[in-house]
């Protein structure tokens, strides 16, 4: 068998286990809004990139609404709207910087299919007042968006890109630390930028105690893994997560672990807009130039990039 034969049916099975695994409603159609982007947000060819030995590839998540919808992933989002699937502009600014030779570039990943119903997360409710735990056996999003990117971290190693780095706001940074933690042989590092994944925090605590169990879950995952390279933004006005119920992601070697609470909502604009954000916004400051002025003043990310490559 001729090696060029050999390499297509590799790629034929390589494709067709991906498919076997991630067929989720709606995914192909999202897919076709992943893209690489430069630092203005404007979408660009993998055609222009030669050498990709030399490419620091950050894949970048965006954040998700409840299991019952699909996030929104736009092909072209406006600057900064990260509602719509944009990419965190302090890591398009990162676009074609060197980080020892290595030339930076930004892909974005939609995989906001849609999650567990309402009935099942009743199911679980009420396995946890019976119970007192759950016994797992459905995806909800975020574990199906787990999949969904190490498939793309798996597409982009077999094309010959060797120092992937994923990159995510919100649920995109939770499912980015969760990556990084169970694959660091080819995840190099993760950046996780207010990461959350089960709703508000008086909601997994309180209201809904499946969302709180499943976070548990998410957490003892965590806890197989000694090291954790990442750097992990964290912010005290953040109605879904905050310093103190991340705490637990200090303690891990590797680890970088900002809590940027004295970057004010209040000082910053909504997204391009004109607009003040209110103070209890913390969630929403990434979105904002004054968060890319923040992490470029102390180079927070070139320093970690610097310390893993």
């Amino acid at each position: 068998m001729s090696k060029k034969y050999f390499i297509i049916i590799l790629l034929f099975i390589f494709d067709s286990s991906l498919a076997e695994n991630l067929n989720y409603k709606g995914l192909e159609k999202l897919s076709k809004n992943n893209t690489f982007m430069d630092n203005k947000g404007k979408s660009y060819s993998i055609d222009s990139i030669d050498n990709k030995k030399d490419v620091l590839l950050i894949i970048h998540n965006h954040g998700s609404d409840n299991d019952l919808v699909k996030d929104k992933c736009q092909r072209s989002p406006k600057f900064g709207y990260t509602w719509n699937g944009a990419v965190v502009p302090a890591i398009l600014d990162l676009h074609n910087k060197k980080i020892n030779n290595l030339t930076i570039k930004i892909y974005r990943v939609c995989s906001g299919v849609k999650g567990i119903s309402l009935k099942t997360m009743k199911k679980y409710r009420n396995q946890i007042k019976k119970n007192g735990k759950i016994e797992l056996a459905d995806e909800y999003k975020n574990i199906k968006r787990q999949k969904i990117i190490l498939s793309e971290v798996k597409k982009f190693k077999s094309m010959g890109f060797e120092n992937i780095v994923l990159a995510g706001y919100s649920a995109g940074g939770w499912a980015s630390l969760n990556l990084q933690s169970r694959f660091p042989d080819i995840v190099k590092g993760a950046i996780a930028i207010n990461p959350a994944f089960a709703g508000k925090k008086k909601q997994w605590q309180k209201k809904y105690p499946e969302w709180g169990a499943f976070r548990e879950l998410q957490i003892d995952i965590f806890e197989k893994s000694e090291s954790l390279d990442a750097i992990i933004f964290v912010h005290d006005k953040d109605k879904f997560e905050d310093s103190e119920t991340l705490s637990f992601f200090s303690k891990f070697k590797g680890t970088n672990f900002i809590n940027y609470s004295d970057l004010k909502a209040s000082s910053c604009n909504w997204a391009d807009v004109n607009k003040k954000m209110p103070s209890h916004e913390g969630h929403n400051i990434p979105q904002s130039s004054c968060f890319t002025k923040y992490i470029n003043e102390k180079n927070y990310f070139i320093n970690f990039l610097e310390r893993i490559f």
